[in-house]
């Protein structure tokens, strides 16, 4: 990756949040004083979840609204189910979602954060087969994760799992944007999730898991778009079909899963100057 110097701005911000609450792992509590004052709520930091790192086809821009959009649509999903308080890391999440139920049928175990053990792998996610207009935006994301220790990276022998995600505006609030994350090798623990609402009035109309699809042309629209597998290719050179008929990538006999350490959150989420 490309070397880079993170500005003063943006180094003030962070230090202004850790300047809000010390605590490093994931809090959702309240605390009031001895003397019976009223409660206040500590501001929660994002630290024991894992980093997604994201990239896109050419001719996606990953930091336009619609990747946004997509991007914070997928990175709450991917906690919803397991996270009971959401919307204290992804403000606006469940008004997007529009219901109590996860767009992709999964079961929600509503734990609350702080008995959330840290997440020692990184998970790496691709916009593909991608379009968005004023009041529609929508794209699949591939992805694979590598964990930081051995016998734990079943997410990339082989990588097969990919998500097709749509949003909807109808409203007149379509929500603020973030500041733009130039610096992919700089990040803090507190720019994994938005204090804003991303969101505004834009819905989460529909999830698909296309997790085992082939990838080929498919009659219902639902294989993985040959964008998914162009990626996959890239990462892991090796990945073939076992048959003319067969529907999963696999990887070459003798393949051993890398590890890494944890990686860093790109892009990083930084609040725009203008949220009140």
């Amino acid at each position: 990756m490309k070397m880079w110097c993170a500005s003063m701005g943006r180094r003030a911000r962070h230090l202004a949040a850790l300047s809000i609450s010390a605590v490093m792992l994931v809090t959702a509590c309240s605390t009031a004083d001895s003397g019976g004052s009223e409660a206040t709520s500590e501001v929660p930091v994002f630290g024991n979840f894992a980093p997604h790192v994201w990239s896109a086809d050419a001719g996606i821009d990953l930091f336009s609204r619609g990747s946004e959009l997509l991007r914070a649509a997928y990175e709450a999903g991917y906690y919803w189910p397991v996270i009971k308080e959401v919307d204290d890391f992804f403000p606006g999440y469940t008004k997007a979602l529009g219901s109590d139920r996860d767009v992709f049928g999964n079961t929600r175990f509503e734990t609350g954060s702080e008995f959330s053990a840290p997440v020692a792998q990184t998970e790496f996610t691709h916009i593909t087969d991608y379009s968005a207009t004023d009041s529609a935006v929508s794209g699949t994301i591939c992805k694979y994760w590598i964990s930081t220790s051995e016998g734990m990276n079943g997410s990339v022998s082989p990588p097969t799992a990919a998500y097709r995600i749509v949003l909807e505006n109808r409203g007149k609030s379509p929500g603020l944007p973030g500041v733009a994350d130039s610096d992919p090798e700089f990040g803090e623990s507190s720019d994994r999730i938005p204090s804003w609402d991303v969101f505004g009035s834009w819905k989460i109309r529909s999830g698909s898991w296309l997790f085992g699809t082939s990838g080929r042309s498919a009659p219902d629209g639902e294989g993985v778009p040959p964008g998914c597998h162009d990626w996959w290719l890239q990462q892991f050179p090796g990945l073939t079909y076992v048959g003319p008929t067969d529907q999963f990538r696999s990887q070459p006999e003798g393949f051993v899963a890398p590890v890494m350490p944890l990686g860093v959150q790109y892009p990083g989420w930084i609040s725009p100057a203008n949220v009140s």
